[in-house]
């Protein structure tokens, strides 16, 4: 595998906030059994989450644990705890 990740180095930033950079916010991201989820979308609720996590003391590198059914909102959970450096 020839990618080589930089210094700092961000998988939510990678994989969302680059589609967002690139003007692909509208196009669908995840399919969920209720129903298609945009970059846009999933970049709001990451976005929340990650506040939600930052204002209840959750540091970078700390590990959270989301207990969620599939569906938008364990995508969101996910991608705020990525987006804040969490694991």
């Amino acid at each position: 595998m020839s990618f080589q990740p930089p210094e700092q180095f961000n998988i939510a930033d990678y994989f969302l906030d680059a589609r967002m950079r690139e003007g692909k916010g509208e196009r669908p991201a995840v399919l969920t059994d209720a129903g298609t989820l945009t970059y846009r979308e999933i970049q709001a609720l990451a976005n929340r989450f990650g506040h939600v996590f930052t204002e209840s003391g959750v540091e970078p590198e700390q590990r959270v644990m989301i207990a969620l059914p599939d569906g938008p909102g364990f995508v969101g959970a996910l991608f705020g705890t990525l987006k804040i450096g969490a694991a």
